[in-house]
């Protein structure tokens, strides 16, 4: 062959894998919708595009966060509304034994539904949910209250564990049971006892302590409901940044579809009028050089 036949052999053989690589990034293009297969080749979009995925692992692991933590505060509120209603109960049934009116068999009668409404905000202030005792403090993986005969005593720690659901927000994931609920046993045993023995004025005196055992776990459910507001704000603010940085995504990272079937096409004829070329340079055809 001669010189110059193999030196248009070798310039046709670059042009050839010069537009095969256009071709596949072209058709890769319009296959995937991404303007880049891997982040070095978009050095100036290469950062950022890392950051945003970063990102948006964040919001996922916040959402995660939000999930699991909102289930159980959604418990604890719900259960607080119960023993609420039940104290509330207890009190009626004990305003009813406290009229001077009540034979002994009705008395008894009283201080039975008492024991048993009693017993009834034991179980409840030992929910548990997933294998976690919700008014436990941290201590989650035991009961938070043990009774011995009418003792009931708390057996939790008072700390309280947070997790974050969104950048620089926490919510708090338990709620200690002893500043809330102690007060509200200590005035339904001291009410039971004073029904059982018959003691007018201890009853009276018992029945004067409900007011601040219902309000303080009043307070506690307001606690555990601007938990549940934050975690619903959280929520929301979550969703539009997610939006934001999805958005942002397309714009550095998603292909022009009709620009890119453009140059599929461009890829495509050019290729082919390359290897149309080579047919006609000598005798020998142009993979014979290929391969």
């Amino acid at each position: 062959m001669r010189t110059t036949e193999s030196i248009s052999y070798r310039i046709l053989l670059d042009n050839v894998r010069m537009l095969n690589a256009q071709l596949a990034r072209a058709s890769e293009q319009v296959s995937s919708g991404k303007k880049y297969s891997h982040l070095h080749e978009a050095p100036s979009h290469g950062a950022e595009m890392l950051e945003l995925q970063d990102q948006l692992a964040d919001l996922d692991q916040y959402q995660s966060n939000a999930d699991s933590t909102g289930f159980f505060i959604k418990v604890t509120e719900s259960t607080l509304g119960s023993i609420y209603n039940i104290v509330s109960a207890v009190f009626t049934q004990g305003s009813s034994a406290a009229s001077g009116s009540n034979s002994e068999t009705s008395r008894a009668a009283f201080a039975s539904e008492i024991r048993s409404l009693r017993d009834q905000l034991f179980s409840l202030a030992n929910t548990e949910v997933n294998g976690r005792y919700i008014f436990a403090g941290s201590l989650v993986t035991q009961p938070a209250y043990v009774m011995e005969g009418d003792a009931i005593t708390y057996q939790g720690n008072t700390e309280m564990n947070t997790i974050d659901i969104g950048a620089s927000l926490q919510v708090q994931q338990n709620l200690p049971g002893s500043p809330a609920l102690d007060p509200m046993f200590a005035s339904v045993n001291s009410l039971l006892s004073a029904v059982e023995s018959g003691d007018q004025t201890a009853m009276q005196a018992a029945l004067g302590q409900f007011s601040g055992a219902l309000s303080t776990i009043n307070q506690a459910r307001a606690r555990v409901g601007v938990d549940l507001g934050k975690i619903e704000d959280a929520e929301f603010a979550r969703g539009q940044q997610q939006t934001y940085i999805e958005t942002r995504q397309s714009a550095v990272g998603d292909a022009d579809l009709s620009e890119a079937i453009v140059k599929l096409n461009q890829a495509q004829a050019a290729l082919e009028a390359a290897l149309t070329t080579g047919s006609l340079i000598g005798q020998k055809n142009l993979f014979d050089y290929i391969g």
